[in-house]
């Protein structure tokens, strides 16, 4: 048996830190001596050793206590979750890093403009990581496009762009979870090599997924899948001799100063004559949906209000790096009947909409349907295409 000051020089820690777990209902003491004070036996020994050793590795106390009690709770899953939160820890404070060496070389006559451009770059990282964490935002923003006027889906409209042939190696660079290829898949050719990266792992979880289901479901085509973690703004890869390069939707999530590092390292995986296409969205894009995000609050935010490279500037931005530069968009519109859809839309650009919308849902609902048109849809533009160009 041990009282709080045994039990905490045994386990080299303060009497005040056994009070303290006490307090907070997570080290109960077996009972108390005539003197009043706190009595501790071998079971205390333990439950206080898993106690500090998941403090050391950063659960909160409501975790804790939730995980050292009998119960359902998955400790392994625990685990899964806090090593997520700590890589997330830890990739902040590299990019925290990063902005100060880089704030540091700046002359000292625009020191502070730099390092608030560092900042906001560094920011603005942050946002695209958490927007893309997992695929729930992405599908959110996927099933708006079911209704869609376009009489061909908008991935097998790209396929016919790029001209796949039998055999080809092809690299995709920010790879989501995988859609493209499983909207495309019965149209393939046969014994593709694809090549998948994404920087995010929720990411590369779903099109891990996806990867499994299409060899499955399409043994015919003998498609070989490689899938790897990659960030686009600092993007090598160990081999090349690639056929196509594929960069769908993800360009406008980097800023200028990572663009041309990426087209260089683009250009040198390619083939001769190889092919680098990239999908990208027009200025117009949503522009009625915009204009009512807008209207309902002027302070939501617009993801593409801070995109750097659209469908009708890409060309002048690809062409000090490749040749033969084309550029199409899709004829494609939305007609939206489903109010609930569109505030599910809106709230995945950023938690700040979601909480936004949450308070004051019931408005945001009158004032779509407010703009259906008489056959209750709202009208929805799209201005999404694809760029392709060649490497001499």
């Amino acid at each position: 048996m041990y009282t709080a000051g045994e039990l905490a020089k045994k386990l080299g820690v303060s009497a005040r830190t056994v009070r303290f777990y006490d307090e907070k209902g997570i080290l109960r003491p077996g009972g108390y001596s005539e003197a009043g004070y706190r009595i501790y036996d071998e079971s205390s020994v333990e439950k206080l050793q898993k106690i500090l050793m998941l403090r050391y590795l950063k659960f909160s106390l409501e975790q804790i206590k939730q995980m050292i009690e009998p119960g359902d709770i998955d400790v392994r899953q625990s685990l899964a979750e806090q090593e997520r939160l700590l890589i997330e820890k830890s990739e902040h404070m590299e990019r925290v890093l990063f902005a100060v060496r880089q704030a540091r070389k700046a002359d000292t006559t625009d020191l502070w403009q730099k390092l608030r451009r560092i900042v906001e770059l560094t920011r603005e990282r942050e946002f695209v990581i958490e927007q893309y964490r997992d695929d729930d935002n992405f599908n959110k923003r996927v099933s708006i496009h079911d209704y869609s006027t376009a009489e061909v889906g908008f991935f097998p409209w790209m396929l016919e762009k790029l001209r796949l042939e039998p055999g080809m190696k092809i690299l995709e660079i920010g790879c989501g979870n995988a859609a493209f290829w499983k909207g495309v898949a019965p149209q393939l050719p046969e014994n593709l090599e694809i090549h998948l990266t994404d920087y995010s792992d929720g990411m590369i979880e779903a099109a891990g997924r996806t990867m499994n289901e299409l060899q499955q479901k399409f043994p015919e085509k003998r498609l070989r899948f490689t899938l790897e973690k990659k960030d686009a703004e600092n993007f090598s890869y160990p081999v090349g001799d690639f056929d196509r390069i594929m960069a769908n939707y993800m360009l406008y999530h980097l800023k200028n100063d990572n663009c041309p590092s990426l087209y260089k390292e683009v250009r040198d995986l390619l083939k001769e004559n190889g092919i680098f296409s990239s999908s990208l969205i027009g200025r117009e894009h949503n522009r009625e949906l915009h204009q009512l995000v807008k209207e309902f609050d002027s302070d939501m935010d617009i993801p593409l209000e801070s995109f750097d490279i659209f469908l009708e500037t890409a060309q002048h931005e690809l062409a000090e790096y490749f040749t033969g530069i084309q550029w199409w968009e899709q004829e494609n519109d939305l007609l939206v009947p489903d109010t609930d859809l569109i505030y599910e839309y809106v709230s995945s650009y950023s938690k700040e909409n979601a909480e936004r919308l949450e308070r004051n849902k019931e408005r945001f609902f009158d004032l779509v349907e407010s703009q259906k048109n008489s056959e209750g849809f709202f009208f929805i533009h799209k201005a999404t295409g694809v760029v392709v160009c060649r490497k001499e």
